[in-house]
Parts: C-alpha cells; structure tokens; sequence
C-alpha cells in the first residue's frame, strides 16, 4: 500500500473518531437536555406529550416569525427588503389584515391543536413510542427524518389537492389563499379542519409509523414549521432554502401543491412553474444579488 493510501485511511480513521467524540459530546448535552424537559413536565407522558409539544411547536412559529413580522410591519432594516419575492406587495403589510390572521393562528395553534396533538399523543402510546429514557442514535434520527419527509409529501400533497375541490375550496381552502403575496406567519392560518388535515396530520403520521422517541418528533416539528415559515415568509433570503414554488403556489393557486416537488413533478402539476422564470429562481442564493436581479421577469 503506497504512503498516500495510508495517509488517507489514517486521515479517514482519525475523522471518524473525532465525529464518534463529537456525537457522544453532542449526545450528553441532548440526553441532560431532553431528561429536564421531561422533568419539567413532572414525568408524565401526556404532559409532556400534548402541552409540552403545544408550546414547544408555537415558540417555534412565533420565535422563527418574530424577524419576519418586523419587517412586514415596519419595512425595516431597508437593506432586506429587496430579497422580497414579490416586490409591491405588503409594503408595508395591512394591520387589519395581520389583526385578523394573528387571530386564527394563535386559535390553531393552542385551540385547534390540542384535540389533534392528544390524538396523535395517544397513537403514539399505543405504538410504543418512547417519550423518556436514552435518546436514539443519530443514524437513526436521520433516518426517521428522511421517512418523515416522505410520508409529509405524500400526505401534504393529496391533502392539499382534496382542497381544491370546488366544494371544498370555496367553504375551507379559499381562507388560507386571501394572501396571494404570503407571509411567514400565515404558515397556519388556514381554516380548522384544514390546520387538521393538512397541516398537522402529514406531519404526525411518520413519527407514529416509525414509532419514534418524542424527541426525534419534536426535532421534525422544529424542521417542518421552520420550512413552512420559509417557504410563505415572501423573502428570498441568502443561503435559506428557496421558497419560489410556494409563492409561486399562492400567486397561482394551482401548480407545486407538495412540499419536496416529487409528487407535483409525477403529476405534472408544476408545468406552469417549470415554465415561468420563477422556476430559474428556485434554488439556494449563494451571492447577496437577489435573485429578482439575477432573474428578472
């Protein structure tokens, strides 16, 4: 074996024991963590469960929505707003309006939540899922997270596409999509029962499916109400993921009705997209030229 060969597999041993003390020194500080939250909650399962997962969920929609609803509402700092997606549009945002969405949000949040999340609690209890003790391994964190996604976009996208039934579209959707320039707290402001189906149930089901430790749930609903306020913020930030075929979706109302674009690329129904300049646009910005500049219509 040549001197390079075994400098490289030196080099590739010493990685994977300085990424084995890594994740072990990661996961003291996650276990400790995780062992006090559940402490907090008085050791109970469903405590934790239903009104821990309640607040957790809603600090994580109003914490990640704080910088973007300053901005909706003052304009400033000035130097962002030119990585708006639509460039004339709540500029600034209509209070009544916000009034009026704020409204709902909290009501979904920790009205219209409760009987879901108590549900989805008392499914995972009787699927054997763990809400204390040792916390999984990190492969199989990610592994979890990858089918979580997948089962989110096979929910999310026919659930979202039995929305546009005109039955149901004009009584139950039609609420969410009065904002055809979106914004990041609107991400749940939809009628209740399509909170329910749309929103919370894809979301619930693969941590149920997989049987998952709570805490690797939590993790996913970080992830996913973390994408959803990305994906209706309106701003096309630097280095965030690209929220193009959203907004594209609530300008539109009918193409890119998933989340991960493989059901709407099998369907066909993100022609129309693929075919607007929009679709150039929908990919990380890696430079601070917006992409509005680099793509103009």
């Amino acid at each position: 074996m040549g001197a390079w060969s075994c400098l490289l597999l030196s080099g590739i041993e010493g990685s994977k024991g300085f990424l084995h003390q890594l994740y072990a020194a990661s996961g003291n500080f996650w276990q400790n963590l995780w062992d006090s939250v559940y402490k907090l909650f008085g050791r109970n399962d469903f405590a934790v469960g239903v009104i821990g997962s309640i607040l957790f969920t809603n600090c994580v929609i109003w914490g990640a929505n704080a910088i973007f609803l300053v901005l909706d509402t003052t304009g400033k700092p000035g130097f962002f707003m030119k990585y708006k997606v639509q460039m004339d549009k709540n500029v600034p945002v209509d209070r009544k309006k916000l009034k009026k969405a704020v409204k709902l949000v909290l009501f979904n949040g920790f009205v219209v939540a409760f009987p879901m999340t108590l549900l989805g609690i008392y499914t995972m209890k009787l699927r054997g899922c763990a809400f204390s003790g040792d916390l999984p391994t990190f492969t199989r964190v990610v592994v979890e997270l990858i089918m979580f996604s997948l089962v989110e976009e096979f929910g999310f996208y026919y659930s979202h596409r039995l929305m546009y039934h005109p039955n149901v579209y004009k009584y139950i959707h039609k609420i969410h999509h009065e904002w055809t320039a979106p914004i990041g707290i609107i991400c749940i402001y939809a009628h209740p029962l399509e909170h329910c189906i749309v929103n919370m149930m894809p979301v619930i089901l693969g941590p149920i499916i997989m049987g998952s430790h709570l805490a690797t749930a939590w993790v996913w609903y970080f992830i996913t109400l973390m994408s959803t306020t990305i994906s209706h913020c309106g701003y096309h930030f630097p280095f965030l993921p690209s929220q193009e075929a959203h907004d594209f979706h609530h300008q539109m109302f009918m193409n890119c009705f998933g989340v991960l674009g493989i059901l709407d690329r099998l369907h066909g129904t993100d022609n129309i997209f693929r075919a607007n300049k929009a679709y150039k646009r929908d990919k990380i910005l890696l430079s601070l030229t917006p992409m509005s500049q680099q793509y103009p219509d």
